[in-house]
Formats: C-alpha cells, sequence, structure tokens
C-alpha cells in the first residue's frame, strides 16, 4: 500500500491562513491610518476655524474701539459689522456675537485681560463670538469660542491761559524777558509770529522723537533746563507731521526765544507728578495712548517761563505804556505754576478727575502814580493774588466729523484777593498773602499826605463751577473760551470802586507839613474826589495790560479762559 504524504498540502493551508492574518492586521493598520487621517483633516479643520474666528473677533473689537463712546451706542453696531464684512454673520445655527463695553486698566483690574465690564470711564471693548463647526467625520461637531479685548482712548488736551489775539506782542516778549531772564527785543516777535505758535500743535509722539526716547513715560520723566525746552520744541515743530497754517512765522519766533540764550541752570520736570511742578500731567492708563494728542507750543513756552520763575522773587515787567502824566510800575511772582493737561476724560475709582489743568497762583504788584504836571502827587499802590483755577476733562464724543466730536472741559476760577495797600516788605514767594501796609494816596512832601487808615481788602469770590464744550474743529471761535462767573474781570477798576466804597472820611488821615493833622471836611472831600477823577482814566488804561499778562500767566480775576485742543480719537489698540 502506497503513503500518502501531507506535508505539502499543510504547508500550503498553513501558508494561506498566514496570509490571511497578515491580510487582516494590514487592514486594521490601514483603517487606523485612515481614522487618524479623516480625524487628522476635522482636528485641522477645528484649529483652522479658530484662528479665523480669532481674527474675526481681533477685527470686531478694534472697529468697535474706534467708535466707543460713554454710552457704549455704537460699538456693538460697528464691531457686529466688522464681524460680517470678514465673513461672520450670527445666526440661529450657533453663531453669536456679544459686545461689552468697560474699562481696561492695568492698574485697577487683575490679569490677564485688566478689564471690567460696565465699569466707567470706558475705554475699552470686549468681543466674543462663537461658532458651531461641524466634523466631517468624528461626530456632530462642536462649538468654538473666541475673545478679543480692544483698548481706544478718546484723548483730550487743554490749558488754561489766553489767545494772544488781544495782547500787544511787546508785552508778551516783555513777560518772557523777566521769567526767563532773557533780553528780547521788542521788535524781534511780531503778532503774527505769537500768533502762529499759539496756533501751532505738537503731537507728544513729536516731542518724543525729538528728545531721542523710546516712550511718552520716558519723555515725563527728563528733567531740562528752560533754554533745553526751548530747543526741544523747536526740533519737534520742525518735524512734525501735523499741518499747521502758519509754521514759518512760528518757527521763526520760537527760533528767536532759542537764540535769546536763556540763562539758568535751574531744571523742570516735563511731567507733573503727584501735584509736583512740571509740563504736562498725563491722566492716562497707558501713557503711551498719549502719542498723537497735541499741545500748543505757545502754552508749554509760557508755563515753562512759569516753572522757571516759580518761587523766586517778583520780577519787573517792562510794560512800555504811555499813560501821559502818569507811571506805572507792575511786578509779577509766580507762587505755584500752571499745568498743562493731557488725557482721558472721567473720574478715577477715588472720585477725583483723571485729567486736570491748574491756572498759576500768582501775586502782582501795581503801583500808579501822578507827577507834579496834574497838581498832585498821587499814587495808587495795588497788591492782589490770584489762587489756582482748575479745569478738567469732563467727557469726550468721537464722532465721524470733527463738527460732530466734542470735548467737554469743566471749569472752577480761582479766589482773587486784591488789597489797595503799599506793598508789603517781604515779597517772599512762601510768605501768605497779606494786606496790613495802609496806602498812601497823597505824597505831595511837604505840604500833604494823605493815607488810608488802613490797607483795604477786597475778595472776588470763586464762583460756581461751568462747563464749555469744544468741537474737534481746529482754529475756529471756540478753540478759546471764557468763563466769567462774577463779571469781575475789570481788575483795577474793581480795586478803585472797593476803595471809593470802602474810604470813608473817618478813613483817611490828612497831614500838612507832615505835622499838622487837618481836619475831616470839605477841603478832605474835594482832595478824593480829585484823586480818584484822576486815577480812574490811568487804571482804565493800565487794565489793558494788566489783565492780558494775567492772562498769559494762566491767572484771571473771577474768570477763566480755556485753550481746548481737539480730542484725539479711536486710537485703539488690541489688549487681550
Amino acid at each position: 500500500m502506497r503513503r500518502v504524504s501531507m506535508a505539502p498540502v499543510d504547508r500550503t493551508l498553513r501558508g494561506r491562513t498566514r496570509e490571511r492574518g497578515v491580510a487582516s492586521v494590514l487592514a486594521a493598520i490601514w483603517l487606523v491610518v485612515a481614522v487618524a487621517a479623516l480625524g487628522a483633516i476635522d482636528v485641522g479643520n477645528v484649529f483652522f476655524q479658530q484662528r479665523a474666528l480669532q481674527s474675526v473677533a481681533d477685527l470686531a473689537a478694534s472697529a468697535g474701539a474706534q467708535v466707543i463712546d460713554d454710552a457704549c451706542s455704537r460699538a456693538p453696531t460697528t464691531a457686529a459689522g466688522s464681524a460680517g464684512v470678514n465673513g461672520f454673520v450670527a445666526s440661529g445655527s450657533g453663531n453669536t456675537i456679544t459686545t461689552v463695553c468697560g474699562r481696561w486698566d492695568p492698574t485697577r483690574y487683575g490679569g490677564p485681560k485688566f478689564f471690567a465690564g460696565a465699569a466707567t470711564p470706558v475705554n475699552a471693548v470686549q468681543v466674543t463670538v462663537t461658532r458651531q463647526v461641524p466634523y466631517f467625520f468624528l461626530g456632530p461637531g462642536r462649538v468654538l469660542t473666541a475673545t478679543a479685548l480692544a483698548q481706544a482712548v478718546n484723548v483730550g488736551a487743554f490749558s488754561i491761559g489766553t489767545t494772544t489775539a488781544s495782547v500787544d506782542p511787546a508785552v508778551i516778549t516783555a513777560l518772557l524777558n523777566a521769567m526767563l531772564g532773557t533780553n528780547i527785543n521788542a521788535l524781534q516777535i511780531s503778532a503774527l509770529g505769537y500768533a502762529g505758535l499759539a496756533q501751532s500743535r505738537i503731537e507728544i509722539g513729536d516731542l518724543v522723537a525729538a528728545a531721542g526716547v523710546g516712550s511718552v513715560d520716558q519723555l515725563l520723566a527728563m528733567n531740562l533746563t528752560a533754554a533745553q525746552l526751548a530747543r526741544l520744541m523747536l526740533t519737534a515743530l520742525q518735524n512734525t507731521h501735523v499741518v499747521n497754517a502758519n509754521l514759518s512765522a512760528a518757527l521763526g519766533a520760537l527760533q528767536t526765544v532759542v537764540n535769546a540764550n536763556i540763562p539758568g541752570s535751574a531744571k523742570l520736570a516735563l511731567g507733573a507728578v503727584n501735584g509736583a511742578a512740571g509740563l504736562l500731567q498725563v491722566g492716562l492708563a497707558d501713557t503711551q495712548s498719549a502719542l498723537h494728542a497735541t499741545i500748543s507750543p505757545f502754552d508749554a513756552l509760557m508755563v515753562a517761563a512759569e516753572v522757571a520763575q516759580a518761587g523766586k522773587s517778583a520780577a519787573n515787567v517792562a510794560t512800555g505804556l504811555n499813560l501821559g502824566v502818569a507811571s506805572a510800575t507792575l511786578q509779577i511772582q509766580v507762587i505755584q505754576p500752571p499745568v498743562l493737561a493731557v488725557g482721558e476724560a472721567g473720574t478715577t475709582p477715588s472720585g477725583a478727575w483723571r485729567t486736570v489743568a491748574r491756572s498759576a497762583q500768582v501775586r502782582a504788584f501795581i503801583n500808579v502814580s501822578l507827577g507834579p504836571a496834574s497838581g498832585y502827587l498821587v499814587s495808587l499802590p495795588i497788591y492782589l493774588e490770584v489762587a489756582p483755577g482748575t479745569a478738567w476733562l469732563q467727557s469726550t464724543r468721537c464722532a465721524s466729523t470733527a463738527a460732530a466730536s466734542n470735548s467737554v472741559v469743566g471749569v472752577q476760577p480761582g479766589i482773587a484777593n486784591i488789597c489797595v495797600g503799599d506793598a508789603p516788605a517781604n515779597m517772599s514767594a512762601s510768605a501768605p498773602f497779606s494786606c496790613t501796609s495802609p496806602a498812601t494816596l497823597v505824597n505831595a512832601l511837604p505840604l500833604l499826605t494823605i493815607t488810608t487808615g488802613a490797607a483795604i481788602p477786597a475778595v472776588v469770590p470763586a464762583g460756581s463751577a461751568s462747563t464749555l464744550t469744544f468741537d474737534g474743529i481746529v482754529g475756529n471761535a471756540d478753540d478759546y473760551q471764557t468763563v466769567n462767573s462774577n463779571n469781575a474781570g475789570h481788575v483795577l477798576g474793581y480795586a478803585l470802586s472797593s476803595l471809593a466804597a470802602t474810604i470813608s472820611r473817618n478813613g483817611l488821615t490828612p497831614n500838612l507839613l507832615g505835622l499838622i493833622p487837618l481836619p475831616i471836611g470839605t477841603l478832605l472831600g474835594s482832595v478824593l474826589g480829585v484823586v480818584l477823577n484822576l486815577l480812574m482814566p490811568v487804571l482804565n488804561a493800565l487794565d489793558l495790560i494788566l489783565v492780558p499778562v494775567l492772562q498769559l500767566l494762566g491767572a484771571q480775576i473771577g474768570a477763566s479762559t480755556i485753550h481746548g485742543l481737539p480730542p484725539v480719537c479711536g486710537q485703539s489698540q488690541l489688549r487681550y
């Protein structure tokens, strides 16, 4: 019997079995690869959609921040419109967009957003968008969310001062010479030059570039002499991108000041911090937002001159006023210099205004004398002190046109003390206001002298606060506005009326030959009447000089003139 071998058959079966096992493994591997590939497609699509959604949120937040206002009226619509332009439409399919106005402030709120919704004053917009993204292979899909936060500060700038239009350029030059210690000729700078300087604008960023520093904070930390500051402003004005109508006249005026070689090594701070004297008070959580805010070179020059003069003895101001038979001297002493203000509107958590400008605290000593040509040696010494007025940025509104945009500034004029009396022996800036030295009205020695029984004070109250609204147009009629709370704008006329109302016959001491007291009677009444009649026209003329000089220093009696500059709107930056 022949035996048949089964070995080859077994080997064939085993080989086929192994082949089927390998195929199954390969199939499983390929299935895993296919699932992974399909999953990768879904995951990749999710990441792609997330990036696209974040871009939508970023652009929407930036757009909303550019039109932000206190009422948050336009930001939601603008943000939704931006999202639509970028392919995102909120619908019932799971796409939503939520816009919240609030405040971004790293000094007040915790990270990482440093944001609080509905906090005021608003300066930021947070946009959250959601989108339902389906999976192609891995299931029903998922909801994606993207959030962006953009800050846009509406920056206002203003100062308390006066327009140069009604001021003799020789008076401005005399005042600068007195405070800076220069000797600029009265004819070197014309009215057009000062007007051009007052109407010109430079950006804070121009000063940063001219100083060669990298940030607004570094600029504010600088301490410069008055000469260095004048050169800094000249460089900034020469290179500014701001369009200025009378740039050549402004440059000529500022170049003349620089060429005067301002003496002195005392330095002034560019930043006014914690109430200290300085050029600029910046009321911003992020000072870099002030880069495009503008200031007036003329305002800055006057503030710098006052900072340089602050705390020193009284300076003689050569007014050049021709009073005929009368002569007048004027001395100015700066007790506390003013400060320019740049920043945003509203209050801090403590209730203080964020952006505040301050006028100067100034003392003035005036003595008017009538010589022998009038028949009397008559004098009227007047000593006055004006406390600082304040102005604060109450609100800003940015609209699609400059005419519709505006800044609202609150104003509180300072109290004024006026004294008809001889100047105090101690004119130290640190000494308090004093009205104790009687006034010598008639000094016709050796025949007749008439003095008041005591110094005669008069107080002009501060009055109530008011608000002024400035539009966004440069160079129109509302750039300078005045709050006159008590109609006491005529300084010397006010003092003289107080003198006439206060002095009684029993309040004067006449002496004949310096020894013999005269009886109070018709003679004294006649003399006093003649004295007052002689002084009235002289004081009216001198008033035309003193009032503008005080206004140039930012000090006014019963009034405050605000120089408002257009708000810088919609400077948005992504913060989160």
